[in-house]
């Protein structure tokens, strides 16, 4: 069964636009305009190339399989001429609506893509874990790590940067984490897992905790969580998933 990952961008003008792209699952994929024809837009272009001088102030990404029901939103973000994230994009699966508003306004231009990760949403197959991070300083990052039974995975981000090395001495106001298996990140007992992401200091002090939302099957996008936290250079964010 074909995924596919719907996006729908609203500008500071009132006007909107959006983007549909099949997708594979567990790797990130570029949003294109929609090619279907049936809207009066132009299709298959990179969001800046259409959208040149257009301002972005709310967005959704919506993951959908084939006659399932199985898609789960993994991260979506808008990413500069330099593959930098400008901003993060909230989402969910086929049931999830809503068009929430962005952290910041983003400007589009040549160069600015939108991408997108799509999983599966199972049982107890463990999956890629994903952290949305938005600092004060309007900057934003996505940490992200495949679960390992009963073990600790540090959560790095597309440059194989930690939380850490990526955004020290930023202070993180909020954030959005999903993972896609039904039972949740720690779904056997109370000893190999932990049921939330969590941020450590190099003392192994927890700083932060985020509960993971499935993605899918919640009625609305993945949720921003509140958070304040300043990062320093050896702080680590780990997921330890159980099966």
């Amino acid at each position: 069964m074909a995924t596919n990952v719907s996006i729908v961008l609203q500008m500071s003008d009132g006007t909107v636009s959006y983007l549909r792209n099949d997708v594979t699952l567990n790797s990130l994929t570029e949003i294109k305009t929609d090619n279907s024809g049936i809207l009066n837009i132009a299709g298959g272009l990179s969001a800046g190339q259409a959208l040149q001088g257009k301002t972005v102030v709310a967005a959704g990404a919506k993951v959908v399989t084939d006659d399932a029901t199985t898609g789960c939103f993994g991260h979506a973000a808008f990413y500069d001429a330099q593959g930098s994230i400008v901003c993060i994009i909230q989402g969910g699966g086929n049931t999830d609506s809503g068009l929430p508003m962005l952290m910041k306004p983003v400007r589009l231009s040549t160069g600015v893509t939108v991408k997108a990760l799509a999983q599966a949403g199972e049982t107890s197959t463990l999956k890629i874990g994903s952290m949305a991070v938005y600092c004060a300083s309007g900057k934003s990052d996505i940490f992200f790590g495949t679960g390992v039974d009963a073990t600790a995975v540090s959560m790095v981000n597309k440059d194989g940067n930690t939380i850490g090395e990526s955004l020290t001495g930023q202070r993180v106001v909020k954030v959005y984490a999903t993972y896609p298996t039904t039972n949740g990140v720690a779904q056997i007992g109370v000893v190999d897992g932990i049921g939330a992401f969590y941020v450590e200091d190099a003392a192994g002090q927890l700083k932060f905790m985020a509960f993971p939302a499935l993605g899918r099957d919640s009625q609305g996008m993945v949720p921003l969580q509140a958070a304040n936290f300043v990062v320093n250079q050896n702080d680590t964010l780990t997921i330890t998933a159980n099966t």
